[in-house]
């Protein structure tokens, strides 16, 4: 009978991790046949590599031109006067790298790379979820198959960016600190605001040193006598200082990525006031929004999921994703959908929340597969230039 018992559990762990791999798998297929298809309706040309090059658009293009010839040292003769240092380098390195390894187009390599990464992220945000189905799935179907997709499968930094993030949070979770801080310094190398996921790793040690019973006022003592916890905080920014020295040691001004800001419209001001005036930018003809009401909702959303987390605890997810969120806030609206839609704890969150009811959970996954085919048309055609 014991043995019989520790078959069954061996089998039903095998069908587990069958199923844990196949669901992304599945929505990976999905999602490459709906955006395809979406791709068939508006081009002429035909095969893989036409499809990725049509969902290469807006920041793509600077990604591309990254991984196949590096950044400028101005002046260079007929080049554009923008520069591509505010696009931080961990993706286009790792493109270029597999593109050594494998003598194809930066675009083609890129698209497989990005639909990987995403992959791998969904397998890493299974026990984020609590080993919870019904959330997986979604999650799953939104990162693979989801109206967004396309920011997932193609060169953009968003698939890494999900990835490093959802590592960083589950070596958190194992309390494997050192972990964290190696994948919170990759983090900090493929976009600016990944510096800010030192904070969770210092709030998560907070409290472990509470639960065991110490005081706010002996943690800094606490942690200075665990110096793996110590170089855990101390190598988080790592990516992000050895940008700052490549930018100096090449352009002359380290802070080149926020200096060079200006050029694409970005100028600090006041949240409220972005937010204000892109809610009331009403569309002039038709109901649909147009691109600033929907960069605005996407922030606004982006908080209040924000608030959830901090109202479940998760204080350290609550304040990255809340300050990945307000830092470019500060300067407009732009590109604000795909900021909040890349931010893993969020994604994890909502996936949650829509799964407390099957009804609303089988709503949520026919809305998902069933916009990523106009969303996608609309990303091809240039008309989600925003987001």
């Amino acid at each position: 009978m014991a043995l019989e018992a520790v078959v069954r559990a061996n089998a039903s762990g095998r069908l587990i991790v069958v199923t844990i791999a196949a669901v992304p798998l599945l929505f990976v297929i999905s999602g490459l046949a709906i955006r395809y298809a979406a791709f068939a309706s508006v081009s002429e040309e035909t095969g893989f590599a036409a499809y990725a090059r049509a969902l290469c658009r807006w920041d793509c293009a600077w990604y591309i031109g990254i991984s196949e010839q590096g950044y400028e040292r101005f002046p260079i003769p007929d080049h554009s006067n923008v520069g591509r240092w505010g696009f931080f380098p961990l993706y286009p390195m790792l493109v270029a790298a597999i593109r050594s390894v494998f003598p194809f187009p930066t675009i083609l390599i890129a698209t497989i790379t990005s639909i990987a990464c995403s992959y791998a992220a969904c397998l890493v945000a299974w026990p984020l979820l609590e080993k919870n189905m019904s959330a997986y799935v979604l999650y799953c179907a939104f990162l693979l198959s989801g109206p967004f997709s396309f920011h997932f499968t193609t060169f953009l930094s968003e698939p890494l960016f999900v990835l490093l993030t959802s590592c960083v949070f589950l070596a958190l979770k194992r309390s494997s600190y050192l972990a964290a801080g190696v994948s919170s310094a990759l983090l900090s190398a493929t976009r600016l605001v990944g510096v800010f996921v030192v904070f969770a790793t210092v709030i998560q040690m907070f409290s472990e040193h509470r639960r065991q019973g110490g005081s706010a006022l002996s943690f800094p003592h606490w942690l200075l006598g665990r110096p793996v916890l110590l170089v855990a905080v101390l190598i988080s920014p790592a990516g992000l200082f050895a940008y700052i020295l490549f930018l100096y040691l090449t352009v002359g001004d380290g802070f080149a990525f926020l200096h060079i800001q200006r050029a694409f419209g970005r100028v600090a001001g006041n949240p409220l006031v972005f937010l204000w005036d892109g809610l009331s930018a009403v569309p002039t003809t038709g109901w649909l929004p147009r691109a600033p009401q929907w960069s605005a909702l996407a922030a606004i959303t982006g908080l209040a999921l924000s608030a959830v987390l901090a109202a479940r605890r998760q204080y350290g997810a609550a304040l990255f994703c809340a300050l990945c969120i307000i830092l470019p806030l500060i300067t407009n609206l732009a590109s604000m959908v795909r900021y909040v839609i890349g931010l893993a704890p969020l994604t994890m969150m909502l996936a949650v929340l829509l799964s407390a009811s099957q009804l609303i959970w089988l709503a949520a996954l026919v809305l998902f597969l069933g916009a990523c085919y106009f969303t996608t048309v609309a990303w091809i055609g240039g008309y989600l230039a925003l987001v």
